[in-house]
């Protein structure tokens, strides 16, 4: 059963914490949010920290739906991290292992 909201947990998920296997995750990954989201830009950066290949971006003047608010400005973001993203992949690639 779930709560009033998905931030307040009543149900058989009240225990579920899987944030001890985050750091598994070895894809790049892009966490986003805005300033006036109700998880909290902390609280994404939290969830962040946990993944070595990751990064955020804290959209100014927006709240959980940046993505509608801040349309132009979130796909400059996503586009830049995939490009990124596909640079480090086609580096790696090229890379001669010496070992």
């Amino acid at each position: 059963m779930w709560g009033p909201s998905e931030f307040t947990i009543t149900g058989n998920l009240k225990g579920y914490d899987r944030v001890d296997l985050l750091k598994e995750i070895s894809v790049p990954t892009l966490f986003t949010c805005g300033r006036y989201d109700e998880a909290t830009p902390s609280t994404t950066a939290y969830y962040q920290s946990m993944l070595p290949e990751s990064e955020i971006v804290v959209f100014e003047d927006a709240s959980h739906q940046h993505h509608l608010e801040k349309t132009d400005e979130y796909l400059e973001v996503v586009r830049n991290f995939i490009g990124k993203t596909e640079n480090r992949q086609m580096f790696s690639l090229l890379k001669p292992d010496f070992t």
